[in-house]
């Protein structure tokens, strides 16, 4: 492979950012960027690790836009992330993140230093719904600190893992927050129907939204999972299975679409255990 890469930017000693042709990569290498300024070349091939970064190309002009407003070191710490997600869970993540996580960043710590409070109202919802993501998240908001000596909120993990949670499933992260919202309301509305107070953080709730994230996928997609036990659950748990259906009524309004009978017994068998 030709290792000619002219740098648009040194974001730090060991991230930059070069063409080659008419692409835009992030090179990610221990001292690639020391000393070096727009314009040079990298040449070296021993320079450059394993992770070099092409950017979409659908995504190159957001990007170098990015370049011009974000300091060069959160960009850094973003890249870093977002290499550091990849390893974790074993797969590439879509191009979109690099232009969506740094500029995320940028802004949450511009509102920190304007001492705007940063709320976060789905951070059980976020880490029931996607464990994995949190935890890199969590080392995210760590890395941060120790980079950029700004310590974050703890709102800002459930956040970063839904930029990485969008990334893994090619969807805008306004949708991924529209579903976990979903989720949110689904969960209070259980909560008020049995008028109970249920702990956030207990296993139960943990595995009720894990329960809803993947059901809510299996009805938008249009693949129920069968459920053999339907007929017991409808004649010996007539009163959960009709506080399911009036909750799957509901999802079905917000979804537009049908929530078929095996999914009601599913949660019919959850709001028993809750009950």
């Amino acid at each position: 492979m030709d290792e000619n890469y002219e740098i648009i930017k040194p974001l730090s000693n060991n991230v930059v950012v070069a063409e080659k042709g008419d692409d835009v990569y992030v090179l990610l290498g221990k001292g690639i960027g020391f000393g070096k300024k727009r314009g040079d070349v990298i040449t070296e091939e021993k320079k450059i690790e394993e992770k070099y970064i092409k950017i979409d190309p659908l995504e190159k002009n957001n990007y170098k836009k990015l370049l011009q407003v974000v300091e060069g070191d959160i960009l850094a710490v973003s890249e870093e992330i977002i290499a550091m997600a990849e390893s974790a869970l074993g797969e590439k993540l879509n191009s979109h993140i690099h232009v969506g996580l740094a500029d995320h960043i940028n802004f949450a710590i511009k509102r920190m230093n304007e001492g705007i409070e940063i709320v976060n109202p789905f951070m059980y919802e976020i880490q029931a719904m996607y464990p994995r993501e949190y935890e890199i998240a969590r080392s995210a908001i760590n890395l941060i600190k120790e980079k950029l000596h700004v310590a974050l909120p703890e709102s800002e993990i459930g956040f970063i893992a839904l930029h990485i949670h969008s990334a893994r499933v090619n969807q805008e992260v306004s949708e991924s927050l529209k579903r976990t919202r979903l989720i949110k309301d689904i969960t209070d509305m259980i909560r008020q129907t049995l008028h109970v107070d249920l702990d956030k953080k207990s296993m139960e709730m943990s595995r009720l939204i894990s329960h809803l994230r993947y059901s809510i996928d299996r009805i938008e997609s249009g693949k129920p999972l069968e459920n053999v036990l339907l007929p017991s659950v409808k004649r010996q748990l007539k009163k959960e299975f009709k506080i399911a259906q009036r909750i799957c009524d509901f999802i079905s309004e917000k979804l537009g679409k049908e929530v078929p009978e095996d999914e009601v017994g599913y949660l019919a068998l959850h709001i028993r255990r809750l009950i």
